[in-house]
């Protein structure tokens, strides 16, 4: 016999010893029934003949049992078969009933065995045969091949390093990240110098907890300042004091089945993918968004997935139920709320909050082993835009951003840029922000070296503004080299973005690209990173700036940052150590 038909043998004895050791008091049971009924006299034979029928009934009950559990024995034995087979990578034993030795799971008779109901009289006695003891110590384990365990022990060894990462079911990770940021511009007629060379830290930590199989709940603590949601950053000024530390995201998630989520709370946009185009890496919103997954049984080549998403956010309060009259407004002392009038309200209307309705599609496929391809497409809905104006102006913030903090902020919302229709207004000259975005990005796992893997991947977005009729049109193209997991991995990037005055908010995309300004910006990004270890890597990034427009008043636009300025160029080094 080879060696793992012995081994295999060896397990099913191991099952089978364990199984008849837990029904071994029920066959000393009956053999000591059957002691008693060797020894009961003739008398006594007598009196239980009329309860003859009854004990029949009760033996054939008895003889049903046990042929059950000898099938649930046999169905163990093959069940233990086939894991053995699989750990060894083998063929399954032509030997369907395992042999076991004498001593282990051998019924001597088929002469069904009693047992006592507690309810009832004592059972009358009925003659068994004797039935051979069930060893005690169990076979030895079968030994599995070292090579087909080893799989085996990387999944283990992945589940316990995530099992340390938890604590009391609560899973802990984050970030740290230490950056040097650079910018500078020279002066020219059409606008100032820039020139800003400070140190800043960024600080994350994020708490999970599954509280069931169908819900979840997450919270992030992290550094920033009270009067820049563009940035969880905090520079290295103020003389000795401390830098504050926010809630910066928290949610709860509950997810029915592997098709549908739906999330509640303060978070990333259901759409944001960190890519530096419609939306900034670090705005959070309030709101909910829900999420339906299709998966497709892609073969080879085809559609993988298909995910249906949509977002409803919360951005403003007003609180405003009717505006005072236009001669109360120009009073010598006007109530707070007639700063909506600069906005595009009017005398005696409600103000109703600012919101932001987005949804789309997006569709992953593969094409082969090595490609896999990505389409994403969504349409933004702002509702009252001119409120996030009203907020970037000195009039608006205190009644739009200073309720929510609960304290009085230095400077107004950040990231100005879009036309507005008069120098530093709170109306923007694009009447709506419907916007509508696609996005294409193909991959590739790429080649590997002795150093590592390097993966490449190409990414096209365009995005228009329907709600106005020019300047209206954003894209950007992007192309990766790398990735960064261990010491010694690289990573090169480069990007060429284009967003135009009335494509999008501007106080709500990225602020990198941009420097001070989300749109009106025609930029180049070029990134390199180099991995230390798992933990530590270190990313540099390198933008280069130039505006797309100047005013003009003949079409009531007008941009903070005009056409005609000097380049200007940003330059961020940072070591980022992930926990």
């Amino acid at each position: 016999m080879s060696t793992k038909c012995k081994e295999r043998s060896a397990g099913r004895q191991f099952i089978a010893a364990l199984i008849l050791t837990a029904l071994s008091p029920l066959l000393m049971a009956a053999e000591e029934n059957g002691a008693k009924a060797d020894k009961t006299p003739p008398a006594a034979a007598s009196q239980a003949a009329p309860q003859s029928s009854t004990t029949e009934a009760q033996v054939k009950a008895l003889q049903e049992k046990i042929d059950k559990q000898q099938a649930e024995i046999d169905q163990l034995l093959g069940t233990v078969d086939k894991l053995q087979q699989k750990l060894e990578g083998g063929t399954p034993s032509p030997t369907t009933t395992p042999a076991l030795p004498p001593n282990v799971g051998t019924v001597a008779s088929t002469t069904p065995v009693i047992s006592r109901n507690a309810e009832t009289s004592p059972p009358s006695s009925v003659a068994v045969a004797p039935v051979p003891a069930v060893s005690s110590s169990p076979s030895p384990r079968p030994a599995v091949q070292a090579e087909a365990g080893t799989p085996k022990v990387e999944t283990l060894n992945k589940t316990v390093d995530s099992l340390n990462k938890g604590l009391a079911g609560f899973k802990l990770g984050g970030d740290f990240r230490y950056r040097t940021d650079g910018i500078w511009r020279h002066s020219n007629a059409a606008g100032g110098p820039q020139q800003n060379f400070r140190e800043r830290y960024r600080v994350r930590f994020n708490v999970d907890k599954a509280i069931t199989d169908q819900a979840s709940g997450h919270l992030q603590l992290g550094s920033g300042t009270f009067n820049n949601p563009l940035t969880f950053d905090t520079d290295f000024a103020g003389v000795n004091n401390r830098g504050p530390i926010f809630i910066t995201e928290f949610h709860g998630d509950y997810h029915p089945n592997k098709y549908l989520d739906f999330r509640g709370g303060k978070m990333q946009e259901v759409f944001a993918e960190n890519d530096r185009f419609l939306l900034d890496d670090d705005v959070r919103f309030n709101g909910f968004q829900e999420t339906l997954t299709i998966p497709l049984e892609a073969k080879g080549a085809g559609v993988k997935s298909i995910q249906f998403m949509g977002g409803q956010y919360i951005l403003t309060n007003p609180n405003v139920q009717v505006l005072p009259s236009a001669a109360t407004c120009a009073g010598a002392n006007p109530p707070v709320s007639c700063a909506y009038l600069a906005a595009g309200f009017q005398p005696g209307q409600k103000v109703r909050d600012a919101n932001l309705f987005d949804q789309g599609i997006k569709i992953t496929a593969v094409g082969g082993e090595s490609w896999s391809h990505d389409f994403t497409s969504n349409f933004q809905w702002w509702r009252n835009p001119n409120e996030i104006a009203l907020a970037s102006t000195a009039a608006g913030y205190p009644l739009l951003v200073n309720p929510v903090d609960g304290l009085i902020t230095s400077s107004p919302l950040p990231g100005t840029g879009n036309a507005t229709t008069t120098k530093g207004g709170a109306i923007f000259t694009a009447r709506y922000f419907q916007v509508g975005r696609a996005a294409y990005r193909i991959s590739y796992n790429g080649w590997k070296t002795s150093r590592q893997n390097f993966p490449i991947w190409f990414e096209a977005e365009g995005a228009r503004n329907f709600g106005t009729s020019f300047a209206r049109n954003a894209w950007i193209g992007t192309f990766n080299v790398g990735e960064v997991k261990k010491r010694g991995d690289v990573r090169f990037l480069y990007a060429y973005a284009f967003k135009d005055v009335n494509s999008m908010i501007s106080q709500v995309t990225d602020d990198d690209l941009g420097t001070g300004t989300g749109v009106n910006v025609r930029v180049h990004h070029f990134r390199f990173d180099l991995g230390f270890n798992k933990f530590l890597e270190w990313d540099n990034k390198l933008f280069i700036q130039d505006a797309v427009r100047g005013n003009e008043p003949n079409r009531n636009l007008y941009v903070t940052v005009p056409k005609g300025v000097n380049t200007a160029y940003r330059i961020q080094s940072e070591f980022l150590f992930k926990f």
